[in-house]
C-alpha cells in the first residue's frame, strides 16, 4: 500500500510535534493542547477535538470552523493591493516636527 504524501505546510498551517496531527492554523492547534505546562500538558484525542468543534478538512488539516462561500469570499486575498493613502504633512516620514513648526 503506497504511503500518503504529508500535507504541505504553508502560511499559518502547522503540525503538532506531540501527536503528529496537522492544523489549518494556530487557533486550532492551540485549542487541541490542554493542561498545565510541565505538569499534565497533552494533546486532545480525535474524539475530544470533534467534541470541541474541530473538524478535519479534505486536505487533512484540523480546522476550527467551516466557511460558506460568503465567508471564503471575505477572507480571499485581494487581487490587487489598493494604492497607499497619502501621509498627511504632519506625519511626513522625513520630519520629526509637525508641519509648520519652527
Amino acid at each position: 500500500m503506497p504511503t500518503r504524501e504529508p500535507p504541505k505546510l504553508t502560511g499559518r498551517r502547522c503540525q503538532c510535534c506531540g501527536c503528529g496531527e496537522y492544523f489549518n492554523g494556530e487557533r486550532g492547534f492551540d485549542r487541541h493542547r490542554v493542561g498545565v505546562h510541565g505538569v499534565n500538558r497533552r494533546c486532545l484525542t480525535v474524539a475530544e477535538m470533534l467534541a470541541l468543534g474541530l473538524f478535519c478538512n479534505s486536505a487533512g488539516f484540523w480546522a476550527m470552523t467551516r466557511l460558506d462561500s460568503a465567508g471564503r469570499a471575505r477572507i480571499r486575498p485581494a487581487q490587487a493591493s489598493p494604492a497607499p493613502l497619502p501621509l498627511p504633512e504632519a506625519l511626513a516620514p522625513d520630519s520629526r516636527l509637525p508641519a509648520g513648526a519652527p
